[in-house]
């Protein structure tokens, strides 16, 4: 795991804490986690719930690839807030369902693909007091530490702890429950070969007031981008063929627009518009926003569909997913405050 500055903010449920030992070239986390072990199994080795989960908090995984068997490869890109991706790629050593994984990652590779640092991951996971309950050893082993590498083995323990609080929280998603930390958490879905990224969130708020922050000006601006941009709504008509423009300035001065036009406006149901960067014209995304209600809560799901897939590729590089986040947490902040 590559570190953050933030450390973890929350334990798992009402279970035991993270216990850690350190040595020199290891790094070893158990915690009692309140799932059966089968559940807890599939979040490790399924895709769509590892690209959830892994890498510290605010990191988003767009590549997870899983091929589960013994000489089966693990592949994970994962995106820092800034955009920046690190690719991780693991090679399965022991799949033993559901007791036992065990797989060597290669974290960071030099110019010419030779390891920088290489370590081998064992994870065990033993049934707890019941079968609602396992305990999750995770076993890191440095195999290869070449200089270059000195970042990640210092922040390796803080990486990992804030990757099993994710863990946490996708298991509570999983089960229903709110979310261990009391916020909720953006999921990404990025598909190998198709041109569309899919965005789900859950808000703790009806979806009339959720729908009302995309369509009322004055909280689209409170809300909308990472904090460091000043946002002018130039246009902002949310009727079916209104349109929109937006500016997000920095401090430098630089200034980033965008525009659209709005297809369907169905309150407070569902909005269909177009997105286009106008630093990149001529590339066009179909946005549909979905708001669901939950009983006094709100799953807000949005499909942007792209031209091609190197457009989605394009723009899910470019930092979108990081600069989403942010967006995500002002909006809860929005709503909080309404």
């Amino acid at each position: 795991m590559t570190p953050t500055n933030s450390s973890a903010e929350f334990d798992v449920m009402p279970s035991q804490p993270a216990q850690t030992t350190s040595a020199p070239r290891e790094v070893v986390l158990t915690r009692t986690i309140n799932a059966p072990r089968e559940l807890l199994f599939e979040v490790w080795t399924d895709p769509k719930h590892l690209a959830r989960w892994w890498g510290p908090k605010y990191f988003t995984n767009p590549v997870c690839e899983v091929d589960l068997r013994p000489g089966g490869t693990l592949l994970i890109h994962m995106q820092w807030p800034d955009g920046t991706i690190s690719p991780m790629k693991g090679t399965f050593q022991e799949v033993v369902r559901p007791e036992r994984l065990a797989f060597l990652n290669r974290a960071i590779e030099d110019e010419q693909g030779n390891p920088l640092l290489e370590v081998l991951t064992t994870v065990t996971f033993a049934e707890g007091n019941s079968k609602e309950q396992t305990v999750l050893t995770v076993h890191n082993t440095v195999v290869t530490a070449q200089p270059g590498s000195e970042f990640a083995l210092g922040g390796m323990e803080e990486g990992w702890n804030q990757s099993l609080d994710k863990l946490a929280e996708e298991i509570e998603s999983i089960k229903g429950g709110a979310t261990v930390s009391g916020k909720n958490q953006t999921n990404f879905e990025v598909e190998p070969g198709k041109q569309e990224i899919r965005i789900t969130r859950e808000f703790d708020a009806p979806r009339e007031l959720v729908f009302r922050a995309f369509t009322d000006p004055d909280l689209y601006v409170k809300w909308l981008g990472p904090r460091k941009y000043k946002m002018v709504l130039e246009t902002f008509e949310p009727r079916q063929g209104g349109s929109w423009r937006y500016i997000h300035k920095d401090d430098e001065g630089n200034e980033y627009s965008f525009h659209g036009v709005y297809h369907e406006v169905k309150a407070p149901e569902r909005l269909v518009d177009t997105f286009e960067f106008e630093g990149a014209p001529g590339h066009v995304s179909l946005e549909t926003a979905t708001f669901e209600d939950l009983g006094g809560r709100t799953r807000l799901t949005i499909k942007s569909v792209f031209q091609s897939v190197e457009d989605r590729d394009a723009m899910n590089d470019s930092g979108m997913q990081g600069g989403f986040n942010e967006s995500m947490e002002r909006l809860d902040e929005v709503l909080a405050q309404l």
